[in-house]
This record gives structure tokens, C-alpha cells and sequence, in this order.
């Protein structure tokens, strides 16, 4: 017991101390905060979630999905009633540091029940080292979090509950081994999990200059915080946590081929795109200007998030609503990518379906829209725009170029929707939610999960294949298919800001009313759907299928190399752009955003923008 209890807290003190080391400003230390972030991740994805899942199943699923949104629900909420500046972020910081509370001193209490007489007869050497391997990089993200936020005093006090937490859970061991819930540490392992995620993907660190040195040290953190976890789950030989990697693998190979096929083809697309003229974006009725918004939107590599400054800036032009809601939700939805994912995983009638449906719902949201937007006079009236440069690279740089602006969109949500997808398949039994389809009640249930949600369409595909094979109906994926990339919270709150409360809840409203009739038009169909045979179990994969990947891992890789974990966070985090990441868009209808890092390439996009090479440099709007 003594053992174990001092490679326990001496882990809690190694995670103050990364903790502490993590807020210098230096190459050095920065990499240590990107071990922390990667470590946290990997432990979240291959222990904390596989463990609570063996206890509770699906349920897990459920208490770690709440845990991830609750914070950003419950801030707003506190600043209305406590007229305090509470923030999702230091919400999600505070509730996270009371969970892992509670979390080590039931950890204590596990530990301290597998020392006593009643198991010496084996050993629990891997458990305790598992628990330590997460126990550091947890201790180090949130005592970081409370040097950054709040003060040194609070980090320190924090720092010590854990240990305390932690001494008392195995004092007590004897005493509440047999009275605690054998389920409150599964719920409390899955609720701080979601909570860390949160963390994770709302506090983007401080970036320096990308140096040699920076870029060495960080490649080989991220390593090192992917191996830990690894390693420690190999130790407790835990059976969920092999089939959620086995069927992370099966659904990453299945994916591949198809996602690698559509990024080139969208990066073609961006290569032969046309500038857009003034006139284009400014005349012509309701219908016309929605059609062209869809035209704009449709093959530009641009997320939920990424497409709102864009939008932004086609109002600023001049734009009517029709255009800019119609390119709102066109753009997220539709795509090479996003076709060729639906065509490998659901077959060709329902990639049909689902191109349609995403067409009409577009159209039909900007006219919409244009019927509830009333403009005043003078609204909405052209800036003066300065004709964009001719490009200067290459076709084959600037299509590179192209492709690592979809990747780096696509990819973090495409990595985050196969883990999603493959703890869905290792918890629900296949057919398990088939009772959830009496009278198109998935229909409602999906559609009010995908509302406020931010989905990203290509990534979302295997989810919605996996949810097909659980009993989902095919109306109700394609319902949270079309929601979550045209309704999101931040689409929505923008949209406010531009057209009024009034017209966006009705236009809302409208939207998700004709979505869910789309849902129960496609059930009343039986649009037949044919799911892959690696769903079911049936193994087997070809050289095009590992190639595909090799290539895909090679990019993301570089990826990192270049701009490291900052750009994949605020990305998962719903934010376009950073200040410190700003590579300077120039765009040549007046938008500016920045991921992190420096493309050196032109962009010469269906809406006619370029990247330059000077970091910082505001497009003119």
C-alpha cells in the first residue's frame, strides 16, 4: 500500500512541477506543455473513456458528451444570474479541477483496496502505474490552467487537495471500498475526461516563432505524450480498450482511400477556381443570388467556423441574404470530400440523397432569409475592393498549398470522428437504438442533439455510417448531417449580430422544420443504403487502403512539424483564427483570417482570394 500510494502522489507531484515548468515562456518548456496536451488526449481517447466504458457501457458515452459541453452551457448562464465574467473556459478549468478531486480520492480508495490482505495473493503493478502515467498529465494541464488564470497561491492550494484527496482515498480504503458506488468512479473517470477535452480544445498556449529548435522539441513531446498513455494501457491489458483501437484502425483504413481522393479533387477545384466580380455578388433576384451562393460555397475547403468570416465579409460587399445564407450552409456541407466519404461508407443513392437534400436546404434557407431580412436604405452597399495580385507560384505549390488548407480543416475533425465512431461501435450492440425510430422519434432527438453542436460534414460520415448500423434511421442521420453544420451556435450567434434576433430564430426555426421533414421524406423512401463490410467485423484491407493512410499520416505529420498543435486545437475549439498565428490571409473580396501558420502559397479560390507571405497583413475590406 505504501508503494503504491507514493508512486501515486509522487505523480501528482511530478504533474505540479510539468506544471509549473509548462508556463515558462522558452522552447523548452512550451514543449512540455505540448507532452501535456498530447498526453492528456491519448489518455482521455485510450484510457479514462475505454475504462469507463467497461463499467457503464454507452453511458459513458453520454455522461462524457455532457461533460464536454457543459461548461460552455453553463457560463452564459452564470454571467446573467452572478453578473460575474465567468467564462467557458475557467469553468471548465474549475469543474474540471473538482472532478479530478473527487476522481483521485476515489482512485485512492480503488488503490488502497487492491493493497490490502484480500489481494496480495496478485499483484496490481500495471494499475498503479496507469493511474500514475494519466495522473501527471492531468495534474500538469490543470495546475498550468491555475498559474495562467487565476494566481500562484490557488495552484499551489489545488496542488495539495490532490494529494490530500488522494492520501485520504487510500486511508479510507478498508472503510469505503464496500460503501462507495462501484459506479461513481466510472462516472467520475468519464465526466473529467469530457471536461479535459474541453480545456483542451478552449486554451491554445502562447505560440513563439516557429525555430528549428521549437519544432524538434515539440515533435518529439507530442511522441513521447502519445507513448505514455499507450504504454500504461497496454500494462492493465484492459479488453475495451484494444477493440476501440482495432476499431479505430478498421474505420481509419475504410476512410482513407476515399477522404485522400476527395481532398485532391478539392484542392483541384481551388486550383481552377474563378474571381468573383463585384456585380456577381450584387445583382439579381432572391433565387439567382442563393444559386450563386451554393456555386461559391460548395467546393471551398472551409468548416462551420472558417466559413463565417468569410460570409461576414460577402455582406460587408454588398451581398443580399440569400447569398450569404445560402454560402452559410453550402459551404460546411457539401464538398469532394464530404461526397466521397458518403459514397464509400453509405453507397451511391444515399451520397445522392445527401447532395440533394444539402442543395435544397441551402436554396431554401436564402430565400427564406431574404423574405425575413428587412434592409434599410443604404445597407448592405458595396465597399471599395482592390483587384487581388496575380499569383506568382506554381500550379503544383499552389494546389500543395490548396490541400493543406482542406487537410488542416479536415483533418483534427476527421481524427476526433473515427475515435467517435469507434467508441460507438465497441459500446452499443448493433441494432441497439432501432427502438428509437418508433414514430421518427430519432428524427426529433437527433436533430435537437445536432442544433447547437458543431459537426463537421466529412468527419461526421463514419459516425453516421456507425449509427446506421446501430438502428439509427437513415432520416435521422441526414438530419443531423444537414443541422450541425448549419446551425451551430457560432453560426447562429453570428448571424444575430447581422440580421436581427427575429429573423434568425424564425429563420432557425424554418431551417430545422423543413431538415426534419427531409428526414421523414427519406424514411418514407427507404433510400437504400449499403454500409461497408468492415462495419460488420469483416476484416481486410489492401495496399490502397495502407497507402492511403501512410499518405495521410505523412501530411498530418508535417502538418505538425510546421505549425504544431495550435492550429488542430482552435480548430477543435470552433475558432477560425488565433492573433498570435496570424499568416495573413489577402483575400480579394475583403476577408482576413489566419491558422497558425505560413502557407507560402497563393490561394486563388472560387472566391477569388490569395495567401501572401507577409504574417500579419490585413486584407482589405
Amino acid at each position: 500500500m505504501i508503494e503504491a500510494l507514493a508512486i501515486t502522489t509522487g505523480s501528482i507531484v511530478l504533474g505540479v512541477v510539468l506544471g509549473v515548468l509548462t508556463r515558462r515562456k522558452s522552447a523548452s518548456f512550451g514543449a512540455l506543455r505540448v507532452f501535456a496536451v498530447a498526453a492528456v488526449a491519448t489518455a482521455v481517447a485510450l484510457q479514462m473513456l475505454p475504462e469507463a466504458l467497461t463499467e457503464m457501457g454507452g453511458t459513458a458515452l453520454l455522461v462524457f458528451g455532457g461533460a464536454v459541453v457543459l461548461p460552455g452551457l453553463l457560463s452564459p448562464v452564470l454571467r446573467r444570474f452572478r453578473r460575474t465574467d465567468t467564462t467557458s473556459h475557467s469553468l471548465s478549468a474549475d469543474l474540471g479541477f473538482l472532478g479530478f478531486i473527487a476522481h483521485q480520492f476515489a482512485e485512492g480508495v480503488a488503490l488502497g483496496s487492491f493493497s490490502t490482505e484480500a489481494h496480495a495473493d496478485h499483484g496490481h503493478e500495471g494499475l498503479v502505474l496507469a493511474v500514475a502515467a494519466h495522473t501527471v498529465p492531468l495534474t500538469a494541464l490543470l495546475i498550468a490552467e491555475a498559474l495562467t488564470h487565476r494566481t500562484r497561491r490557488v495552484a499551489m492550494g489545488r496542488a495539495a487537495a490532490l494529494v490530500i484527496a488522494t492520501g485520504l482515498g487510500f486511508a479510507l480504503a478498508d472503510l469505503l471500498h464496500d460503501v462507495l458506488p462501484h459506479a461513481l468512479h466510472s462516472w467520475l473517470t468519464a465526466g473529467v475526461a469530457g471536461v479535459l477535452i474541453h480545456i483542451l480544445f478552449h486554451d491554445h498556449g502562447e505560440d513563439g516563432p516557429r525555430t528549428l529548435k521549437r519544432k524538434v522539441l515539440e515533435s518529439v513531446a507530442v511522441v513521447a505524450g502519445i507513448a505514455l498513455p499507450i504504454v500504461a494501457a497496454s500494462a492493465t491489458g484492459r479488453g475495451v480498450q484494444r477493440s476501440v483501437t482495432d476499431a479505430f484502425l478498421e474505420l481509419a483504413l475504410e476512410t482513407a482511400p476515399m477522404l485522400l481522393l476527395g481532398l485532391g479533387l478539392g484542392a483541384l477545384l481551388q486550383l481552377l477556381g474563378s474571381k468573383i466580380p463585384q456585380r456577381f455578388l450584387t445583382s439579381g433576384g432572391a433565387l439567382r443570388q442563393a444559386i450563386r451562393g451554393v456555386a461559391v460555397g460548395a467546393p471551398l475547403p472551409l468548416c462551420a467556423c472558417g466559413v463565417l468570416p468569410v460570409a461576414e465579409s460577402l455582406r460587408k460587399r454588398g451581398a443580399g441574404p440569400a447569398l450569404v445564407i445560402a454560402f452559410l450552409v453550402a459551404t460546411p456541407e457539401l464538398g469532394p470530400e464530404t461526397l466521397t466519404l458518403t459514397l464509400r461508407f453509405m453507397g451511391g443513392p444515399y451520397a445522392v440523397v445527401r447532395v440533394v437534400a444539402a442543395l435544397a436546404l441551402a436554396l431554401f434557407a436564402g430565400l427564406l432569409f431574404s423574405r425575413l431580412v428587412r434592409s434599410t436604405a443604404g445597407e448592405g452597399q458595396p465597399a471599395e475592393v482592390k483587384p487581388p495580385p496575380p499569383p506568382t507560384q506554381g500550379a503544383a505549390v499552389r494546389a500543395l498549398g490548396h490541400f493543406d488548407e482542406l487537410l488542416l480543416h479536415v483533418g483534427p475533425w476527421a481524427v476526433v470522428g473515427l475515435w467517435a465512431a469507434a467508441f460507438v461501435q465497441v459500446s452499443l450492440p448493433e441494432g441497439s437504438l432501432a427502438q428509437t425510430t418508433a414514430g421518427g422519434l430519432d428524427i426529433w432527438l437527433v436533430a435537437a442533439v445536432a442544433m447547437p453542436a458543431y459537426v463537421c460534414a466529412a468527419s461526421a460520415t463514419p459516425v453516421a455510417a456507425v449509427l446506421l448500423l446501430k438502428g439509427i434511421s437513415p432520416g435521422a442521420v441526414l438530419v443531423g448531417l444537414l443541422l450541425g453544420p448549419a446551425t451551430n451556435i457560432a453560426t447562429v450567434g453570428v448571424l444575430k449580430k447581422a440580421y436581427g434576433g427575429r429573423s434568425v430564430l424564425l429563420g432557425v426555426a424554418g431551417i430545422a422544420l423543413a431538415t426534419i421533414g427531409m428526414g421523414y421524406g427519406v424514411n418514407a423512401l427507404e433510400v437504400p443504403i449499403t454500409l461497408p463490410a468492415q462495419l460488420d467485423g469483416q476484416h481486410g484491407h489492401g495496399a490502397l487502403a495502407w497507402g492511403s493512410a501512410a499518405l495521410l499520416a505523412l501530411a498530418l505529420g508535417r502538418q505538425l512539424w510546421r505549425w504544431g498543435l495550435g492550429p488542430w486545437l482552435e480548430i477543435l475549439g470552433g475558432h477560425h483564427h488565433h492573433g498570435d498565428h496570424d499568416h495573413g490571409h489577402g483575400h480579394g473580396h475583403g476577408h482576413g483570417h489566419g491558422h497558425g501558420h505560413d502557407h507560402g502559397h497563393d490561394h486563388d479560390h472560387g472566391h477569388g482570394h490569395e495567401h501572401d507571405d507577409q504574417p500579419g497583413r490585413d486584407a482589405a475590406d
